[in-house]
């Protein structure tokens, strides 16, 4: 393995698997949810995993981004369930990375001890009905008013959204040199002219909850900025999305490796034998497994790290393509040991193969980009 555990992440690791057996894998319900479970994330917040990466002095464990990794693969291959994982790496990101990394001391003070205790939780809201998320097509806008602003949109496909006390929203607040500048704000659920969208129904990550936000006149404080003003996209939003496919790997490991474990009792069940080719494609697997955590485990250092590091986009781009490669591969091995697959192998494979895709756009555009970059080198 390129990167040791450190002890307090194998600390981490264990509480988070000690967890997800007790209060999520033993559950059959969370594929048929039309809701969350807020039982589960009351208990999260109550072993202070919603705060696994908060300083201390917030009511945090400590952690940095190598321990959401870690304790997320953790959470997915020991909890059975990519849902769960998805809206616990989302408030974690965004506690730590927008509010821990831009926030003022006010704003820190305020959201992160409530955060890291599941007293509130938060949701950034980027992307927009029939628009996406790209800066040229966003709509959302403020215009200041005196010492407040005033936010007018709506945003879609907010994860979290639904059950979010608190939202970090994207919204236009000028232009310069003919593009629009963007500013996060803060906007707690209960503003004056915020409303909630029903909540998006989706056949995979349940019981995740996504859904929407209708912002009209809202009136925010001038304090409730988060970051620099007209900076969001670029010192916020774009390294999030990294941010967020980095994390992610973590919990992909996890699945990948609970998909065997329920080949494996598939193969018991069906009483199917173990050819020598057979045994190469699970060995092949297993490879793409340890490569792909490894990969997880450095791009996470990657962003723990004070440097920039050039060679990320990289890393995210294989990391995705030998995700896709296992599924490939899980598939074949499928077809030619004659496996019949089980609803939650079914299930289970949905919500990873969408996990996989997401951002498949944008990660295209960046491969593009390496690609030119290496053209003109020749």
């Amino acid at each position: 393995m390129a990167k040791a555990l450190r002890g307090n992440d194998i600390s981490l690791q264990k509480k988070m698997a000690s967890f997800a057996k007790r209060y999520i894998a033993c559950r059959d319900d969370l594929y048929y949810m039309d809701y969350f479970p807020d039982d589960i994330w009351s208990s999260m917040g109550k072993e202070n995993l919603l705060g696994l990466s908060l300083p201390v002095e917030y009511g945090g464990l400590g952690g940095d981004y190598l321990s959401i990794v870690v304790a997320g693969e953790a959470l997915v291959r020991q909890g059975h369930n990519m849902g769960i994982a998805m809206s616990w790496l989302t408030h974690l990101a965004v506690s730590r990375f927008l509010i821990g990394s831009y926030g003022d001391n006010r704003q820190k003070n305020t959201y992160l001890s409530r955060l890291a205790c599941g007293r509130i939780t938060v949701s950034i809201a980027v992307s927009e009905p029939g628009r996406g998320a790209h800066p040229k097509h966003l709509e959302t806008s403020a215009y200041r008013r005196g010492e407040f602003y005033i936010l007018n949109g709506e945003k879609s496909y907010l994860t979290n959204g639904p059950i979010a006390d608190l939202f970090i929203v994207i919204a236009s607040t000028g232009f310069e040199g003919g593009r629009k500048r963007y500013t996060a704000f803060f906007v707690s659920q209960d503003t004056v002219g915020l409303s909630k969208t029903e909540p998006m129904k989706f056949d995979f990550f349940k019981p995740s909850p996504h859904g929407g936000i209708i912002l009209s006149n809202c009136s925010v404080p001038v304090t409730e900025i988060l970051g620099e003003e007209g900076f969001a996209y670029e010192k916020m939003v774009k390294p999030f999305r990294d941010l967020e496919d980095a994390l992610k790997m973590g919990l992909l490991v996890g699945g990948m490796e609970r998909q065997v474990e329920i080949l494996f009792h598939l193969m018991g069940k069906q009483g199917i034998s173990l050819t020598n080719e057979l045994k190469e494609d699970l060995g092949r697997m297993r490879s793409i497994i340890d490569t792909i955590r490894i990969l997880a485990y450095e791009g996470a250092s990657m962003f723990d790290s004070t440097v920039k590091e050039p060679e990320l986009p990289s890393l995210l781009i294989s990391g995705r393509s030998l995700s896709k490669k296992f599924q490939d591969n899980f598939r074949l091995f499928i077809k030619k040991a004659g496996i019949d697959e089980d609803t939650d192998m079914h299930l289970f494979t949905n919500d990873l193969v969408h996990g996989i895709n997401m951002g498949e756009k944008i990660a295209r555009i960046k491969q593009k980009k390496l690609g030119e970059s290496l053209l003109k080198g020749i």
